[in-house]
């Protein structure tokens, strides 16, 4: 009973230290975001961005293995079942104490540090009216946008580069945002696809962020046209941004700051997606109207990654996603998976304070932002 008291003991002690230390933003930005994490994440990527594959994927395969044996021992073991129940006791208590304790030590802080959209000076709230002017100013955009690649208003866009020349790209997109918003500073980073992009593909989830290695996981199974977003998002999430709210907008950010044409449309594309999604729930009057507005071949790309994710939608898919959404709530995330779509709200109050669009029908491209 003393080794399951120790990890109790252990797990009180830290939950309270966390507490005290995370109720003031400004002290989780200056010490551990600024600080701590600023120089565990430089010195850790510097070792893992030389390697081509996944040290975190491979880790968690290793461990899945240990865990398993270590459980196998357990049932096989020469004793009561009422000692074996506390071995099992003991095993849990003890990974999830580690795991906890390990999850806000190397990235986890993060959640608590000063927001978005505080270092950014923007509000957070938005009115419809807001939403559908952004709205009709994307579509201006895109529409333009995927006439100019296409040169066909009715033929959808392609993305046919390599995926490793997609993540180099989407480095210097985030290299970029550090440069001109000076939100934080960016360094080489570890990004590769995920030894598990099947299983991410059926649980429904494009890309992760490990918290003990720091490395950006990507599922490259998914639409290429977008998967810049989602490894700009990921990177976002190793710079230290872990609200989902907040790496959405940098990962947009840093992909409409591409100097190439087909990327600033995949950033635009991505965040046409979220206008809508919005749109659809609150006002299906309008969202009828703005569509009918949008050219045949954007609608093709808008849609595709709906299409994906439908045709791998099963039953893990609401059991993964109910899981990630209680974990965030658990995580200074209270909106859950809903946390996502703030992105809407920074969109569009940073567009008010530095616009990102130019309103003229004729002749419409993304501003250098």
């Amino acid at each position: 009973m003393k080794k399951l008291s120790f990890w109790v003991l252990l797990y009180i002690i830290s939950k309270i230290v966390f507490y005290f230390f995370t109720q003031n933003t400004a002290v989780v930005e200056k010490y551990y975001s600024e600080g701590f994490y600023l120089s565990y994440s430089k010195l850790l990527n510097k070792m893992t961005s030389a390697i081509p594959f996944s040290i975190g994927d491979l880790l968690y395969f290793v461990l899945g293995i240990y865990l398993l044996l270590k459980i196998i021992k357990t049932i096989k073991a020469n004793t009561s079942i009422r000692n074996k129940a506390y071995l099992f006791i003991l095993l849990a208590t003890k990974c999830y104490v580690i795991f906890y304790l390990a999850f806000n030590l190397m990235w986890g802080l993060n959640n608590y540090r000063i927001p978005l959209q505080n270092q950014l000076d923007i509000a957070i709230t938005y009115t419809e009216e807001d939403l559908i002017k952004l709205s009709h100013k994307i579509i201006n955009t895109v529409n333009a946008q995927q006439l100019q690649i296409t040169k066909d208003s009715t033929v959808a866009v392609i993305n046919n580069q390599d995926i490793k020349e997609i993540y180099e790209n989407s480095k210097y997109g985030l290299e970029k945002v550090a440069i001109d918003t000076k939100l934080f500073d960016f360094y080489d980073t570890s990004i590769n696809s995920s030894l598990y992009s099947i299983p991410l593909t059926y649980a429904g989830f494009g890309g992760y962020i490990n918290p003990f290695t720091i490395e950006a996981q990507v599922n490259n199974k998914i639409p290429k046209l977008t998967m810049i977003v989602t490894a700009s998002h990921e990177i976002s999430h190793q710079m230290g941004y872990a609200r989902e709210s907040d790496a959405n907008f940098i990962g947009f950010l840093a992909t409409s700051k591409q100097d190439e044409l087909i990327y600033q449309y995949a950033a635009n594309i991505f965040a046409l997606r979220f206008c809508l999604s919005e749109l659809h729930k609150t006002n299906s009057a309008s969202f009828e109207s703005i569509v009918q507005r949008i050219s045949s071949g954007v609608l093709v790309n808008v849609n595709e990654n709906t299409v994906f994710w439908q045709q791998h939608k099963n039953f893990t898919d609401e059991i993964f996603k109910n899981f990630y959404h209680l974990f965030l709530k658990a995580n200074n995330q209270k909106e859950g998976l809903r946390s996502y779509s703030k992105f809407l709200a920074l969109l569009i109050n940073y567009d008010k304070k530095t616009p990102l669009y130019k309103t003229d029908n004729s002749e419409v491209k993304s501003t250098s932002l």
